[in-house]
């Protein structure tokens, strides 16, 4: 098994990366964990979100006793404080299920996608073999954010400053796939990649 950690800034395309990996591998052979995808299940259940209402400004992300994840997305872009106790709130139970997903491939001839946007702020400790970094321009990111997820240029401007930058990001990571020109040469890339991995899943079957 080869686990492969990717991260990278916001939109640049970790998740369609990922996707177009998983499908250019034979079906079965490589699985994707992906840290967002947890963190929306934790905060969906009971336990979790009576702490994060107890955490300091916490109060404020709920309507009618409801998780406002608009407001949530507000106030940890904007209040550091904040984000670094929801971090330390969360990112154990992410670990944990990461670890624990890595493990049930160990001994396989398998690849395993381990999708971690805050892998080098937080120093995640997440076991791997390679670090991925799937980047782009400052401006594109910007230009994606607005477009794609409909949020302003001043937000789509904090959540980039909370961010390492991706140049310190690329300099730290094994492999880089750039994503800042067509949907092909990023595919393209993608599918190399994938296509280097196959002697990991060749006798997988």
């Amino acid at each position: 098994m080869i686990a492969i950690a990717v991260t990278g800034g916001a939109a640049c395309g970790k998740s369609r990366f990922c996707h177009t990996f998983v499908g250019a591998l034979p079906e079965g052979t490589c699985s994707w964990f992906c840290s967002d995808q947890v963190v929306a299940e934790l905060l969906k259940e009971d336990a979790i979100l009576r702490r994060v209402r107890e955490l300091k400004g916490g109060s404020s992300v709920f309507e009618e006793g409801l998780l406002n994840r608009a407001s949530l997305r507000k106030l940890v872009f904007e209040n550091s404080e904040f984000r670094e106790k929801l971090e330390a709130l969360l990112h154990p139970f992410v670990l944990e299920r990461a670890e624990s997903f890595r493990e049930k491939r160990l001994g396989q001839r398998a690849v395993v996608l381990l999708e971690v946007p805050l892998l080098y702020e937080v120093e995640f400790p997440v076991s791997r073999d390679i670090e991925l970094v799937v980047a782009a321009s400052r401006a594109t990111q910007i230009k994606r954010i607005m477009h794609q997820r409909k949020l302003s240029r001043k937000m789509g401007e904090q959540i980039l400053d909370s961010q390492i930058p991706i140049e310190t990001k690329i300099s730290r990571s094994d492999l880089v796939v750039w994503n800042d020109g067509s949907e092909d040469l990023f595919e393209a890339q993608t599918l190399h990649l994938a296509g280097r991995c196959q002697p990991y899943v060749a006798n997988d079957r």
